[in-house]
């Protein structure tokens, strides 16, 4: 069996159209190959398979069927694959591989612009909830954005939870107020019409709420949340104290200002016949 130590195999990543297929299909220089499909691994006995042949495997990000294709890593060493990005890869499989990264660049596009110089670029209407947002802020063209969000539909609290660090509360405080009341689509147009996407400056994330770790402590305690307040009288009794540092770790004790007595470590002297 071959391990990663012995031999790394070249990942490819890049967007639609950056050519890593084209890349990829290069390192078998002439060498016979098959593609396969991460999710759709047909090869059902990889020791039959010819050593001196190739293979293709695209798209490791969607769905890979991961234990096929780790098999295929330890018993064969012509191997090369593709994927659109580095996250959506199992750990185990990108251990064994060398990254080489193919950037965005659509080379579709690039052919298209020497054959049509005044044609428009391409643009990919999938957009995560980052891109929507800037688009939203930045965007004059607010059809535009109202397109993309009805086709990528983000949900109504998260994306107004990006937008609200950016904006006048005012601007959103109607579209929160029927946010729910009525259809989606008619919340996505109330929303994206009460600004004008001519913001200045960068975008500013929004904040997770700080965590409380009260309610933890009473649960062990065995106490409800609301009754929190009535940790501070029980603590004056020393046997519910005592009990009570017994339960909690370290930094909850010291939340209840309370000071967890060290672990005592006992060291073993080895004992020579000189001793006795």
């Amino acid at each position: 069996m071959k391990t990663s130590e012995v031999k790394k195999f070249k990942i490819f990543c890049g967007g639609a159209g950056s050519g890593k297929t084209t890349s990829a299909i290069k390192e078998f220089n002439g060498m016979p190959f098959i593609i396969l499909q991460a999710n759709n691994i047909w090869i059902e006995d990889i020791y039959s398979y010819p050593k001196n042949h190739g293979i293709l495997i695209e798209e490791v990000n969607y769905k890979p069927d991961k234990e096929k294709i780790l098999q295929i890593l330890y018993v064969l060493d012509n191997v090369v694959l593709t994927s659109i990005n580095e996250k959506d890869v199992p750990k185990a499989i990108m251990n064994l591989c060398v990254r080489k990264r193919k950037g965005q660049v659509d080379y579709r596009q690039r052919a298209i612009k020497q054959l049509a110089p005044n044609s428009n670029n391409v643009e990919k209407i999938e957009k995560s909830i980052y891109e929507l947002t800037d688009s939203f802020l930045h965007n004059a063209d607010r059809k535009k954005v109202l397109e993309l969000v009805k086709y990528n539909k983000p949900a109504d609290l998260q994306f107004l939870s990006w937008i609200q660090p950016n904006v006048d509360v005012r601007c959103i405080s109607f579209a929160d107020n029927i946010m729910r009341r009525w259809s989606m689509d008619y919340f996505y147009e109330i929303l994206v019409y009460s600004y004008h996407g001519n913001h200045r400056g960068r975008l500013e994330f929004p904040k997770r709420n700080s965590y409380s770790p009260v309610p933890k402590i009473c649960n062990k305690l065995g106490l409800k949340g609301k009754d929190s307040y009535l940790v501070k009288s029980l603590l004056k009794n020393e046997d519910y104290k005592n009990w009570a540092i017994s339960k909690l770790d370290k930094d909850e004790c010291k939340i209840l200002g309370l000071k967890k007595p060290r672990k005592k470590t006992i060291r073993l002297v080895n004992t020579k016949l000189g001793d006795w």
